[in-house]
This record gives C-alpha cells, sequence and structure tokens, in this order.
C-alpha cells in the first residue's frame, strides 16, 4: 500500500482518537485509495454490485470487529474511529461503505449485547467476514415507522415462528444473519422483541430491491413463512427491543451523516482540482468569479454539516442523549451532499459526469442517504417537536 497523509478536514475527529485508533485509520486510508476506489467505480459503471471479495478483505483487516473489545478478539475502537473509518470509505464510494459499515455494527451489536452461546454461533464468522450481518426493521408497508411493524414471532415448543415481510434489507440479497424485530403476542396484547435469524432454507425467500445506480447496497426483500428461530436466539425480549432499536438508529443516522460528508469532500476536492488546473477564456476556471463562488459555497455548507456532524458524533460517544442532534445532522449533511455533489459537477462541466471521475456514482448513492435510517422529512418532523426541550431553559 502507498502512504497517504491524514486528511486536516477530518482533524476534529482525529484529534479525539487514541494513538492505536489513528492508525487503524491510516490503514484504512490507504486500503480504500489503493483497492477500494476501483472497485466502487467499476461496479457503479456495470451496474452491479461491488464485488464480494471487497468483504473478505475487509475481514481479514479487522475492520468487522472494529468496536469488539479486545478481549473478544477486536480493536476496542471508539464511536469516533468508527466513524472516521466510515468516511475513508465513503469517500470511494457511499454504498460500500455503507454496506461494510452495516456489517460492522452488527459484530458490535453481538459482542455487546449477545449472550454467550450467541457470541460463540455468530461473533467470529461476523468479525471474519465470512457471513454477511444486517439489521431488518423496515418493513414493505412499515418503512421507519416502527408503530406498523407486522411481522410476528409466534412461540412453539423449543423457540419461535416469524411470519412477515422486511424490506431494505442492506445486503439483504446475500444476507446471513439479521437482528429481526417482530411483535410476539400475550395475553396482554403485543409487545416488540428482537431476534437473530439466520436466513436459510425454503422459509425465508429473498428478493433484490432494483435501484438504478445503487447496486452496490444490495437491497433485498425477505419473506419469512413459519421460519423457526430457536429460544437463545433472542436478543432483547418484549420491553427491551423498541428502546434498543431507537437507540441504535440514532447512532446510525450520525455515522450515515459522516459518511455523506465524506462523499461530498471527495467530490469537493476533485472538483477543485480540476477547476483550478483547466484553463478557459485565458485563466483557470477557479480564476471566474461565479465558478469560485459556487465552490466557495459548497465549502461553506459542507464545513457546516461536517461540524454538526462532529458535535453529534461526540455526544454519541459520550453515552448521551442525541436524538435531536442525529435528526439535524443526517438531514443537513444529506441535503448538503446531494446538492453540493451537483454543483460540483457542474463546475467541472461534462467532464464531472463522466467515467474518469467518480462524482456520478457519489451522487446517484447518495440520493439513497435520504432514505435510510429515517427519510428528511420525518427527521424535521422529529427535529420540530423537540425543539423547546433542546433550546429553551427549563
Amino acid at each position: 500500500m502507498s502512504e497517504l497523509a491524514p486528511v486536516l478536514f477530518f482533524e476534529q475527529y482525529d484529534s479525539e482518537l487514541t494513538q492505536a485508533e489513528r492508525s487503524a485509520v491510516a490503514v484504512a486510508r490507504n486500503f480504500c485509495a489503493d483497492e477500494l476506489a476501483d472497485v466502487a467505480a467499476l461496479a457503479y459503471l456495470r451496474n452491479e454490485p461491488f464485488d464480494q471479495q471487497v468483504i473478505s478483505r475487509w475481514g481479514e483487516l479487522g475492520f468487522f470487529g472494529l468496536q469488539v473489545e479486545t478481549a473478544q478478539g477486536g480493536m476496542g475502537g471508539s464511536f469516533l474511529c468508527k466513524i472516521r473509518v466510515a468516511q475513508e470509505m465513503a469517500r470511494h464510494g457511499f454504498a460500500m461503505a455503507f454496506c461494510l459499515n452495516n456489517m460492522q455494527g452488527m459484530a458490535t451489536r453481538v459482542s455487546r449485547h449477545g449472550t454467550p452461546r450467541q457470541k460463540e454461533a455468530f461473533l467470529a464468522n461476523l468479525m471474519q467476514g465470512r457471513w454477511v450481518g444486517a439489521p431488518a426493521m423496515s418493513e414493505p408497508q412499515g418503512g421507519s415507522d416502527l408503530s406498523k411493524l407486522s411481522c410476528r414471532a409466534t412461540r412453539v415448543e423449543g423457540g419461535w415462528v416469524i411470519n412477515g415481510s422486511k424490506a431494505w434489507v442492506t445486503n439483504g440479497v446475500i444476507v446471513d444473519l439479521i437482528t429481526l424485530l417482530a411483535r410476539v403476542p400475550d395475553e396482554e396484547g403485543a409487545d416488540i422483541a428482537s431476534f437473530l435469524v439466520r436466513v436459510d432454507g425454503p422459509t425465508a425467500v429473498r428478493s433484490e430491491i432494483l435501484s438504478s445506480g445503487a447496486r452496490s447496497f444490495r437491497l433485498g426483500r425477505i419473506d419469512f413463512r413459519d421460519h423457526f428461530v430457536p429460544d437463545w436466539a433472542l436478543l432483547y425480549p418484549p420491553g427491551q427491543a423498541f428502546a434498543r432499536s431507537l437507540e441504535s438508529i440514532n447512532a446510525a443516522r450520525v455515522h450515515v451523516a459522516a459518511m455523506c460528508v465524506a462523499s461530498l469532500y471527495s467530490a469537493f476536492t476533485i472538483a477543485l482540482r480540476y477547476c483550478g488546473e483547466r484553463v478557459a477564456f485565458g485563466k483557470p476556471l477557479t480564476g471566474h468569479q461565479g465558478l469560485r463562488w459556487s465552490l466557495a459555497d459548497v465549502a461553506m455548507k459542507m464545513e457546516a454539516a461536517n461540524s454538526l456532524v462532529f458535535r453529534a458524533a461526540s455526544r454519541v460517544q459520550r453515552g448521551q442523549d442525541v436524538t435531536m442532534l442525529a435528526a439535524q445532522a443526517k438531514t443537513l449533511a444529506v441535503e448538503v451532499a446531494v446538492e453540493g455533489v451537483q454543483a460540483c459537477m457542474q463546475a467541472m462541466g461534462a467532464i464531472g459526469a463522466s467515467a474518469e471521475f467518480p462524482l456520478s456514482m457519489h451522487a446517484s448513492e447518495l440520493r439513497m442517504a435520504a432514505y435510510a435510517d429515517g427519510t428528511s422529512e420525518m427527521l424535521r418532523d422529529r427535529a420540530g417537536k423537540s425543539l423547546a426541550k433542546s433550546y429553551l431553559d427549563s
């Protein structure tokens, strides 16, 4: 691997990391630049998912165990370290970063909240990339509204039987293990529980959800028909699962926002470099006031989004409530990134949309961020309802 210098734009994150964490980020930075960048670009141009060999290589480097405790064979990294590694991936492809980050989160969940038997059964395969893991909360008719959850888990001898469907599962067409939210009927009504579910056999049927220009997400729908799950695979019992899910969603919104900013940073630096070298009408493109102002606007909004993301990520790191900031950070970062990448392409002219540069890939994949872990409309409403609590003195 070639040696790459740290990125000053992300220095506020890096300053909070330990030396071991900074070293891990450096390894990720070099690997992404040397290997992941070309894989992501080629997959986009062919309108197909990225090569699964990437999953194996990421596992070999130990990054699926990034937040797993060292006693369990992981790196013991912090949330801010997770953010930085995800950003290094997202500079070269948001979809691929989203998928690999998703898998890393699954290993973390099992390591922190799994029972000894669950860890023994699942953790090594998840950490080494032999199994693909993913959360499965959204449903065809429910989306981010967990109150509409219709998937059911019914008690049977030795375990549970799952009936229902999950949709928009990242890596859903290749996933091996999911955390599945389901309603558990009882005498008093129904509550929500979470299960670690192997996706195998004829009772779990997958189908791809096609999305042009974003095939690397490998989005899938999984239909369960009398799918058996053993007793020991219960992850969060009724009364705990819903709160745990909301907690993980808030953290997910923050690292999605961080990845959006990183993809925009990639597009911006490419455009800035190109426009500084390309001469038109006797001077570099950046010598023309209108274009220079356009890129200046991108930079200002990018800096603002990055600062908000850092504030939100720091609160997650400290274990503080981040509901409001997560909603704000994701909404702003998505909109700034989508708008900013388009502005960068416009500044470069037609070549900005060509296969020579990854800007069209960033634009295509970033649009999906507006739907992941809550739509911008839903998050605005969430933020609006928290205004008084967040800004008025008690």
